[in-house]
């Protein structure tokens, strides 16, 4: 059995409020092994965004090399990044053994990396030791998410310092984005294996650090793509079956959930890719009297998931009714003077937040000024449903948030959505129906609609955007939904 090397200098624990415990020790440095030419073969592999390569009849018969998957970030300091050689090795061969699919992986330093997310996919980065990232590196890091990459930090035998340098990466590549801990209803837990609870380490229960019984990865999302994930307990260990005694997930759930980040990864490359983003929608002038203006309301958590989607649907909107509108969608925090100088607001999300007292103050006068709020919960998610229900009881306490009827005039003017077909995920949990009916709810001021819900993803619909784990309408229904939503507030 390998054992931990015990080294001098131990780090010492600075945050997560454990500063009495020392983190533990890498396992013993060894030589890094040249990854393997392939993993072994298996029949049948589901629709990952990869090609089969078929061999003509004459040509021998040896195996086709598999295509890279993951490739791992090498650093200068060998001590730290290849403690555990044989992380990604241990991990693509379960994934061939228990989901039939066959890659491989490779290893490159950071100047070697492709923008090309087709030709690295998935970065892992994986070490004890605290780093900072160079400018260059944060410009190549930046370019490639942005291009659809996913990069994977993990913190080798949990160690904090390591996971406080790679949130401030994370940071500085993308610094627009907020970082947030995923909730246990986001797709990764969810892709392949059906991850809740998970087991750790026999450290960690000793420590008395597994005391929280649910996996702690850290996100940044892009256009509710998750592009950066962060594990704050160890998983490589248990991907290479190393017995080392150290903060991190018990081998099996290790594995499940680094098959999980690999199924997302794969699913959500091409998220980004939407007919949306390919249009170019401008005001043909600056001026904005007489036109529908629309703010986006700026909150703590993952707030601006998908940029062009309510363009598309002004636009729309703007094509079935003839109302002008601007297509700068301005915005606004809650606090902001703004909000009171444009008659609608929007708010999404996809994950739990909540406001100050200010912001609900703030966000009631809007409302019982005459403003109307349209909510969406972003891909459908549980846990932006539950604070938004919560949140709007403080903000209009005595009024209930109720489902609107089939026959509100809301569902067929001036376009028909009184029955909607779901996306693939959706249908799922509604017993595989493609057809439904809408679920819209709202709270009636003065004898109108002044907040309008929808616990159901739409702005994937309104931006044309592969979204494979939104739970949502397809793009026609989404969009009706939408512009009826907005010729309601603009008629009445």
């Amino acid at each position: 059995m390998r054992r931990c090397l015990l080294f001098i200098g131990l780090l010492a624990f600075v945050s997560q409020g454990f500063a009495d415990l020392r983190p533990p020790e890498p396992p013993p440095l060894e030589k890094p092994k040249p990854p393997p030419s392939q993993i072994s073969s298996s029949e049948g592999m589901p629709p990952l965004p990869y090609p089969a390569v078929f061999q003509k009849r004459q040509e021998r018969k040896n195996p086709p090399q598999p295509p890279v998957l993951l490739t791992k970030i090498s650093t200068p300091d060998a001590e730290d990044w290849t403690r555990t050689p044989n992380d990604l090795k241990g991990l693509l061969q379960w994934m061939s053994q228990e989901m039939k699919v066959n890659f491989s992986s490779n290893t490159k330093a950071f100047r070697e990396i492709s923008l090309d997310a087709q030709r690295n996919p998935i970065l892992y980065r994986s070490g004890y030791k605290p780093f900072k990232l160079g400018a260059a590196e944060i410009k190549t890091l930046r370019e490639y998410l942005l291009g659809g990459g996913t990069i994977i930090f993990n913190a080798l035998v949990g160690n904090p310092d390591f996971y406080k340098s790679a949130r401030e990466a994370a940071a500085a590549v993308l610094p627009e984005y907020p970082l947030y801990r995923l909730r246990m209803d986001h797709p990764a837990f969810h892709s392949f294996y059906e991850i809740d609870k998970v087991a750790y380490r026999p450290r960690m229960v000793r420590d008395g650090l597994a005391a929280d019984p649910y996996p702690w990865i850290d996100g940044v999302d892009l256009d509710n793509r998750t592009a950066i994930f962060i594990s704050r307990w160890d998983f490589s260990l248990g991907w290479e079956g190393n017995p080392c005694d150290s903060w991190g997930y018990a081998d099996a759930d290790a594995r499940k959930i680094g098959s999980n980040l690999v199924s997302y990864a794969t699913a959500m490359r091409d998220a980004g890719c939407s007919v949306g983003k390919s249009v170019q929608l401008a005001d043909a002038d600056k001026k904005t009297a007489g036109k529908f203006r629309v703010g986006q309301v700026i909150h703590e958590g993952p707030w601006k998931t998908r940029a062009a989607a309510f363009p598309m649907l002004l636009n729309q909107f703007h094509t079935a009714t003839g109302t002008p509108v601007s297509f700068d969608l301005r915005d606004v925090a809650l606090t902001d003077p703004a909000i009171f100088e444009m008659p609608f607001l929007f708010m999404t999300g996809t994950t739990d937040f909540s406001l100050t007292e200010a912001e609900i103050n703030a966000l009631r006068r809007f409302l019982n000024n005459g403003g109307v709020l349209l909510v969406e919960a972003g891909e459908g998610r549980a846990t932006f449903d539950a604070a938004f229900r919560s949140l709007i009881a403080k903000v209009l306490p005595g009024k209930a948030l109720t489902p609107l009827p089939a026959g509100h005039e809301i569902y067929t003017k001036p376009l028909n959505a009184s029955v909607v077909k779901a996306r693939a995920a959706l249908a799922v949990k509604r017993e595989n129906k493609l057809e439904l009916p809408p679920e819209l709810y709202g709270v009636e001021l003065n004898g109108t609609l002044s907040v309008i819900y929808t616990p159901n993803d739409l702005s994937a619909g309104w931006e044309q955007a592969p979204a494979p784990y939104a739970l949502g309408y397809e793009a026609k229904d989404a969009t009706a939904l939408g512009v009826n939503v907005l010729y309601y507030a603009v008629t009445h």
